[in-house]
């Protein structure tokens, strides 16, 4: 167990709800997530919880000042610092948590993805929503404006995806885009391309259908919503990494897991969630990866 700093502004904050976890450290970039998941937090009506995972069980005086800035508790884990102590440290304490934040230019940044090695490990992972957080650049804070973006295909973890997206928009009083992007050109299953059958005026109207079925899923959850649906042709990742440019965050889903994830199972990540993950210009937001009822 850590050594929890009790440094809580308002202590009856979110009492009963669930928290939002965030993995923090001395780098501006931590920090800087920290103050977005406190924004999320706040308009959740959610406790906030700063987690450290460090050499000793001490509070350091940055931490102490963070979480009071913040309103939030302290929870320092002694142990290793490296990537996959912190990714263990915060999987253990995401699965009671609302959400789960972490920053990004960290530690292992390779082959100019921005995101570090602990976020890399951790996407594909997490039980509950996971948010790697950033601004365009790393002397940039992550952005307070424009829409929630959501990447939608009409699955079951796409679904799981929007109704994330459309929760985020509404405590954030923002915008949501939901977006499907279609295709004639798809993955086969040993990964190779192939050519879908269907003409283009078919694939353009079932992505239409796509789309207004995920208009109809947000209004029924959050009736009154702003919300702008489309359907375009193109790639998903390079649709959703332009519309990141002037995106307050990106929503997706990872790739569906067979079994229950673990640590290192940043590899169920899909090619688009893994690309937004590494470079997206925003935050990015997975919801959790989904595990077929019966699998272990």
């Amino acid at each position: 167990m850590g050594t929890r700093g009790k440094i809580v502004a308002d202590s009856e904050k979110g009492a009963g709800e669930r928290p939002v976890v965030v993995g923090v450290d001395a780098t501006p970039s931590a920090q800087d997530a920290a103050t977005w998941a406190a924004e999320v937090a706040d308009a959740r009506g959610a406790p906030l919880r700063l987690v450290l995972v460090g050499p000793d069980a001490s509070v350091p005086g940055w931490l102490t000042a963070l979480a009071a800035t913040l309103s939030a508790d302290a929870d320092v884990v002694p142990g290793p610092g490296g990537p996959e102590a912190v990714a263990d440290a915060l999987l253990t304490r995401a699965g009671g948590a609302a959400l789960l934040v972490v920053g990004s230019y960290g530690t292992g940044s390779s082959s100019g993805m921005l995101a570090g090695s602990a976020a890399l490990r951790l996407a594909g992972a997490s039980p509950c929503p996971l948010a790697v957080v950033r601004g365009p650049a790393s002397d940039r804070t992550p952005p307070t404006a424009g829409p929630v973006v959501v990447g939608v295909d009409g699955t079951a973890s796409g679904d799981d995806a929007l109704d994330l997206a459309a929760d985020l928009a509404r405590d954030l009083a923002a915008p949501l885009l939901v977006v499907h992007v279609w295709s004639d050109v798809v993955a086969g299953a040993g990964g190779g391309a192939h050519r879908r059958p269907e003409d283009w005026s078919e694939l353009a109207a079932q992505g239409e259908a796509v789309a207004a079925g995920a208009r109809r899923r947000v209004l029924a959850r959050v009736p009154g919503l702003d919300v702008d649906v489309r359907s375009v042709e193109g790639t998903a990742l390079r649709t959703l990494m332009d519309l990141a440019e002037s995106a307050r965050m990106i929503v997706a889903a990872p790739r569906s897991a067979s079994r229950a994830p673990r640590a290192d199972d940043g590899v169920l990540l899909g090619s688009t969630s893994r690309g937004l993950v590494g470079f997206a210009p925003c935050p990015v937001v997975l919801a959790p990866v989904a595990v077929p009822a019966g699998t272990s």
